[in-house]
């Protein structure tokens, strides 16, 4: 409505100026006209009284003359009639209205006609007929017509003119504000209301306006914008899920080499109780063995497949592939977890493996298969970096003193942390700066894809963590992985 009020004041100022002009210069050509009207009028009642004047003057005298003029103001009611002398010594009642100076024509016998004002503030018209008496003197017929009609008519013209110029600028306003408000209004409103939905994400809905003008045209150029991005944003989503789809595969693909690296040490670790189970079945084949002997050793018998019932169902849990889901995680939990899955491992590479929980639970929101295969790539590139013994220390714990890297926005936020130490044989700084991109490895040929910690980054970051690494050579290395910790009073 702005721009329609904006166009309108600024079409009906100029309608009013050039009104306005035009009304003056009007006023001004009439009333130039109506002088002339009246100069003219006066000039003729002038030249019949000079006429008459000149016949009396001569025939009888100066006094009769003179008296004759001024009965014939009883004639004409605007027009006052004098006789007065423009030469010599003349007194005050027959002295001229103005000076002597400006009637110097009347000595060329020429009549002078112009505007003279009064002590009241009056203007006057005022004529002079010169004529000279039978004994050569110059004198002359004065004719003083009042110019207050002139004025009054003026001041009409001038309240007609401001009445028309008023009436003009309402009926204009109402006039352009209903059209403005069909033509201009209505589609930008329309207009505004599409780009305020395109600007909130809102593609689905078109506007296409009829007409052939700018605004038509704006509307097109709005609707061809949202039909791009409507499909620029069809394509994005076509390319996201491709990625996230070809992420999942990649990690899953590196669950798998995990799950093949741990294979080995699985299968030490289930025969064990699988020798056990034999050696128990094969006593309660036999004969003469005692009832409580054969109830204990069924016991023994539950008990292992127990154990490596648990055992597989973590190794599927682990290898299954299965959609993202962020939910309550306890990283003591976590840890615990990798423990189990890691013992025979570790065992078979001559390696310690120590858990150092945190005395409270820590609660985060993630996806724990995610977390749990970031932390078992990093145990185990942990254990395979120690060749001669030593420890994997796997550790929880709730930090505040850190200083985020700049990618983390929320610096005052509470931090939960996952570490895991090893005493292996460590790397140099020009490797840890590498560690984290696709296909990069220190690992010989068969033994790693490279892309386990480049996958346990991307998975941290998801998750609005970092990892931060410590390593010495010959000394080991330290991941720690920091997670957001929930607000006090929340639960993951």
């Amino acid at each position: 409505m702005r721009l329609t009020v904006k166009i309108t004041f600024a079409v009906l100022l100029g309608v009013a100026l050039v009104f306005s002009a035009y009304s003056y210069f009007s006023i001004q050509r009439e009333r130039e006209q109506l002088k002339k009207n009246l100069s003219r009028e006066s000039r003729h009642i002038g030249e019949s009284l000079r006429f008459l004047v000149t016949e009396l003057w001569q025939q009888r005298g100066e006094d009769v003359a003179i008296a004759f003029l001024k009965r014939a103001n009883r004639d004409y009611n605007q027009t006052l009639v004098r006789w007065v002398w423009i030469e010599g010594e003349v007194p005050p009642q027959y002295q001229p209205r103005v000076p002597i100076e400006k009637l110097e024509e009347l000595f060329q016998e020429e009549t002078v006609a112009l505007l003279a004002g009064s002590p009241d503030g009056k203007d006057f018209l005022l004529t002079y007929l010169p004529l000279i008496t039978v004994d050569g003197r110059i004198g002359a017929i004065e004719l003083s017509e009042s110019m207050d009609e002139m004025h009054d008519y003026v001041q009409e013209s001038l309240r007609r003119s401001a009445i028309v110029v008023g009436a003009s600028i309402i009926s204009g306003l109402l006039f352009m504000g209903a059209l403005g408000s069909i033509w201009i209004d209505r589609p930008m409103r329309k207009l505004r209301a599409q780009a305020e939905r395109i600007g909130t994400g809102d593609l689905s809905t078109s506007v296409n306006l009829p007409g052939s003008g700018e605004i038509s045209e704006l509307s097109s150029t709005i609707e061809r914008m949202r039909g791009q991005l409507a499909e620029a944003r069809e394509a994005e989503q076509i390319a996201t899920n491709e990625k996230i789809e070809a992420l999942e595969k990649l990690r899953h693909t590196e669950r798998l080499a995990t799950l093949g690296q741990l294979s080995a040490g699985i299968a030490h670790e289930l025969g064990t109780p699988l020798n056990v189970i034999s050696g128990r079945a094969k006593m309660i084949c036999s004969a003469g063995m005692k009832p409580e002997d054969i109830s204990r050793s069924a016991g023994i018998i539950g008990e292992q497949s127990e154990r490596m019932t648990e055992i597989m169902r973590q190794l599927l849990s682990f290898a299954r592939r299965g959609e993202a889901k962020k939910q309550a995680v306890d990283l003591n939990t976590v840890l615990r977890s990798i423990q189990s899955l890691l013992e025979p491992t570790a065992r078979e590479h001559g390696v310690e493996l120590l858990i150092d929980e945190a005395e409270q639970s820590l609660p985060v929101f993630a996806d724990p298969g995610q977390l749990q295969q970031v932390i078992l790539n990093l145990t185990l590139n942990g254990i395979q970096a120690i060749s001669d013994g030593g420890n994997v220390t796997l550790s929880s714990f709730k930090t505040s003193e850190i200083s985020p890297p700049d990618n983390i926005k929320d610096k005052e936020m509470n931090w939960v942390c996952l570490q895991v130490k090893d005493q292996g044989k460590g790397m140099d700084p020009e490797t840890v700066e590498k560690i984290f991109d696709p296909f990069f490895t220190t690992k010989d040929i068969g033994q790693g894809t490279g892309l386990g910690l480049s996958i346990a980054h991307g998975i941290i970051e998801e998750h609005g963590g970092w990892i931060a690494v410590e390593s010495t050579p010959e000394q080991g290395s330290c991941f720690s992985i920091y997670l957001p910790a929930p607000p006090e009073g929340e639960h993951a």
